[in-house]
């Protein structure tokens, strides 16, 4: 008999304890959370919801673009940071589609592994080696190569300054058009040009986007 897999999204705040606007970040993360189960409806096994005030957690289809799901919550709180776990594996329990912590199973438990792998190598290293780990109920060979290439995008990222993601922000919310960017952020267009070149979003984008297309295509289905 086959057993179907599902991604498991837990997303942690690094460091919220420090944040002087704690309660304000938490409130606008439940506005982004909102926006994203309303976005992505038709992806959700189980939405996202508030797993403590700092952290969340949902279930997705193994079909869903939950890398740019991930993508959204990061640029809309940013310069609040995150670790994200992300498990791929079964659900034992019955699936409620409200409220995700009353779901379990492997792939909750490896997304929950992931960000204890994250918090590890935070201890390990002087710096974030990475903000996203992926960890697979059935051990697959790629999953090794798919976490150096998380490793990187994050390394891409952490370069970014404020005004370079507001850009790729913007740029993203008005179709991908420069000339578009430049005029709500009343800027030249070479101006957006030059964000988008200096920043690497073009490779970061391309690669997030083919990893987003090798893992749609695993087998979400086990004997």
């Amino acid at each position: 008999m086959t057993k179907q897999e599902y991604i498991a999204v837990i997303g942690d705040i690094y460091d919220s304890r420090l944040l002087e606007n704690r309660e304000e970040v938490q409130r606008k993360l439940l506005d982004v959370l909102e926006t994203i189960n309303k976005k992505y409806q038709e992806e959700w096994v189980s939405k996202c919801s508030i797993s403590m005030g700092d952290s969340f957690q949902g279930l997705l289809k193994m079909s869903s673009p939950f890398m740019q799901i991930i993508f959204d919550v990061e640029l809309e709180l940013f310069p609040v940071e995150f670790r994200f776990g992300i498990g791929i594996g079964e659900i034992t329990t019955a699936i409620d589609p409200l409220n995700s912590q009353l779901n379990d199973g492997p792939a909750y438990h490896h997304a929950r592994q992931a960000i204890e792998i994250i918090e590890k190598s935070e201890q390990q290293y002087a710096t974030r080696k990475t903000n996203i780990y992926l960890s697979d109920q059935r051990e697959r060979k790629e999953v090794e190569l798919i976490n150096a290439i998380f490793a990187l995008n994050t390394a891409i990222k952490s370069k970014w300054s404020n005004r370079q993601t507001e850009i790729i922000k913007t740029y993203l919310n008005n179709h991908e058009n420069q000339y578009k960017t430049a005029h709500v952020l009343d800027i030249g267009q070479s101006s957006v040009s030059k964000a988008l070149k200096s920043t690497d979003f073009f490779a970061f984008k391309s690669s997030m986007e083919d990893l987003q297309t090798y893992i749609n295509e695993m087998d979400g289905e086990r004997e």
